[in-house]
């Protein structure tokens, strides 16, 4: 045990993990969830098949059944159809539609048009009478793919390979793409080569027989703890929110616990107990003791406040956090910290993470705001980089009328990242998710219109059209990741969700497309405004108002679906949809109650300085959380909706996502690598 501790404290170069202790074979059959990198994945693949399956498919968007014949279709069509088409809508209501509730349904019934076409086709086309909805085409896709990569592999043998790396070291040292190219590729393959190298030391140091029989276990025991915990972790959160707020209300007992946990040390120091304590010299000395302990405190304090770290010194911190390694576990003071490691420096850090899940969520720091504003500082740059990927491109575009590619302009962009952009706070972080939840959709643009755009003539107009694609399922990921790193590195293991603040940034952009507010002048002529400002930059909005459609309020919202499609047109489907419907507010639910103690501690705190502009971050995240939870409360999830919407419960899943993931430590050279392929695929 004394070797295993040593071996954990002892500190690592390079920012690389602790090396694990060795195991009895016993441990590896306990009840563990699946490895966080391994969740990673197959959500990418389920959040894949949620779009493609059970989204755009035309079964769910007729809401039939498979198999499916030509009467089930037209069946489904003719009811959709009662309370969408134009002509039948004013029955529906039993009232004139409004001009965009027509249009409304106008973009739904064309949707549920065309998906009676597609399958009306496929039938013909195959000549049968009826045809599966679904028949694992995604996943005999992917086996077809490592199929032949496989093959590809195996085909080369070790002269291809020398050969290749020849070739690739031929290049390098002739300079043939050029010195500044050339020179960029080198220092991209030595990164990328210092990440395979940590990742690989860190499975050697783990051991092929444990390594192998941790695999084997995982793989079958893994699969039932995780999903019970993907599913149990949202009430569990909200249950520890509420007990800690129903803690604050009892103050005596609170003050029994402090002095309960106290006694012991006081009995120890032999400053309490006996007659001893109660005689006047005995009080004078004990208070004598604490002010000497608390003036020694304080001047620690001021010697470090005194002192004000370097840039080499905050980069080497941030990157120890990043990377889990033993120096930041030592100096933290979380739910595994205390003692005199844990004292060295509280505000920087987080001890080992606890095992369980009610201990992960009730997991805590001494100094919760230096604790967020520590983590907020080391993963800027990630959250950054990611974010503006999308983003910097055509903005080089509109300004420019060209885009920089290639390594040069990559990290000419992390550089300006890293050393322009100031430190934002942790609030701050959580609004820069909110809008680009709004105007991730606004602003997409694929390579394709980037070229056409470049080489047109005369006066060019560049046509923003958002579909979905596989870089969102991306965008979801990257949200559970950044929180589940930041609860790492903060010793904080039940905070406000990322993944909730870009999602009430799209449920905000959904919120404004409502009827009842896009017909106010007020939000018709900022409609207009924008319209016409985009027009002078030479931007147009094209679809905009086929992405934000959405069923309910006696529109769309008789047919459809995708619970439609799994359990069909029944009390089944209706409860399926309430049930997924209450499980997925949860996590916003819980945003919006702990952004709401937030603002109402900052507004305790107002008239000190920087503390409005924490209130007016914390009261903007606290309104926009709720309208996200007024608006899954409206939403009609038994009904086809538009891609926007199909995105942002995408989104919710990805809240329930990070929750799971913020139950691992998943810093080190693993989240590094991991990282650096969601920013080459986004």
């Amino acid at each position: 045990q004394q070797q295993q501790q040593q071996q954990q404290q002892q500190p690592q170069q390079n920012g690389s993990p602790a090396v694990p202790p060795q195991q009895s074979i016993k441990d590896y059959f306990k009840w563990r969830p699946l490895p966080w990198w391994f969740c990673c994945f197959v959500g990418i693949f389920l959040l894949t098949k949620l779009q493609l399956v059970y989204n755009d498919s035309p079964c769910a968007v007729l809401g039939t059944q498979s198999p499916v014949n030509m009467s089930d279709i037209k069946r489904a069509f003719r009811t959709l159809s009662m309370c969408t088409h134009p002509d039948r809508l004013r029955g529906r209501l039993k009232r004139p539609p409004t001009q965009a509730e027509e249009r409304r349904g106008e973009i739904i019934f064309n949707r549920a048009s065309a998906a009676k076409d597609e399958l009306t086709r496929v039938l013909k086309h195959g000549r049968k009478k009826e045809v599966a909805c679904y028949e694992g085409e995604l996943e005999m896709a992917l086996l077809q793919f490592f199929t032949q990569v496989t093959k590809a592999l195996g085909s080369l043998g070790v002269n291809d390979y020398l050969g290749l790396a020849w070739d690739l070291a031929w290049n390098l040292m002739t300079f043939e793409a050029g010195f500044f190219n050339t020179l960029l590729s080198v220092l991209w393959l030595a990164f990328v080569f210092r990440l395979l190298k940590q990742f690989l030391m860190y499975l050697w140091r783990l051991g092929v027989i444990r390594g192998s029989v941790a695999l084997v276990t995982t793989v079958i025991i893994g699969p039932l703890p995780t999903l019970l915990h993907f599913v149990a972790l949202p009430v569990v959160r909200l249950w520890v929110f509420c007990q800690s707020v129903l803690k604050g209300f009892r103050p005596e007992v609170e003050t029994n616990a402090v002095a309960a946990a106290a006694a012991p040390v006081a009995e120890a120091t032999g400053t309490a107990g006996g007659d001893d304590s109660t005689r006047p010299e005995a009080a004078t000395a004990s208070t004598a003791n604490r002010a000497a302990a608390q003036e020694g405190t304080n001047r620690a304090l001021l010697r470090r406040r005194g002192k004000r770290e370097t840039d080499e010194e905050k980069e080497k911190k941030n990157k120890e956090l990043l990377a889990g390694s033993a120096e930041a576990r030592g100096s933290g003071g979380g739910a595994g910290g205390g003692g005199a490691a844990g004292a060295a420096d509280p505000t920087h850090g987080a001890g080992p993470m606890p095992e369980g899940i009610f201990k992960c969520v009730a997991w805590s720091h001494r100094e919760p705001v230096k604790a967020r504003q520590a983590a907020a500082t080391a993963v800027q740059f990630d959250l950054l980089l990611i974010l503006t990927k999308p983003v910097i491109p055509l903005f080089m575009l509109i300004a420019l009328g060209q885009v920089w590619n290639g390594l040069f302009s990559s990290l000419f962009i992390g550089h300006a990242l890293r050393r322009w952009v100031p430190q934002m706070s942790y609030e701050a972080h959580h609004l820069l998710c909110s809008f680009f939840g709004v105007v991730h959709t606004l602003l997409g643009v694929s390579a394709q219109q980037v070229e056409d755009y470049a080489n047109r003539e005369g006066k060019k107009v560049l046509h923003l059209a958002w579909t979905w694609s596989f870089k969102d399922v991306l965008s979801v990921i990257h949200m559970c990741q950044l929180g589940s790193t930041v609860t790492a590195m903060s010793a904080l293991g039940n905070e406000p969700s990322f993944a909730a603040s870009f999602a009430a940034g799209i449920a905000l952009r959904m919120a404004i497309a409502q009827d009842s507010i896009r017909g106010l002048n007020f939000f018709k002529g900022s409609a207009r405004w924008l319209e016409a400002s985009l027009k002078d930059l030479g931007v147009s909005l094209d679809a905009a108002e086929e992405v934000v459609a959405y069923s309910g309020d006696g529109i769309g919202d008789c047919g459809g679906g995708p619970f439609r499609m799994l359990f069909g047109d029944g009390p089944q489907a209706r409860f399926a949809a309430l049930a997924l419907k209450v499980w997925l507010m949860l996590i916003p639910l819980l945003a919006a109650m702990q952004w709401f103690q937030r603002t109402v501690h900052a507004a305790r705190m107002l008239g000190k300085r920087w503390k409005m502009t924490r209130f007016v971050q914390r009261l903007v995240l606290f309104v926009v959380s709720l309208i996200q939870c007024c608006l899954i409360a409206r939403v009609e999830l038994n009904a086809s909706n538009g891609a926007l919407g199909n995105f942002w419960i995408a989104m919710l899943f990805g809240c329930v996502g990070e929750s799971l993931l913020s139950t691992y430590d998943i810093r080190g050279p693993v989240r590094q690598i991991f990282f650096l392929l969601l920013f080459l695929f986004i």
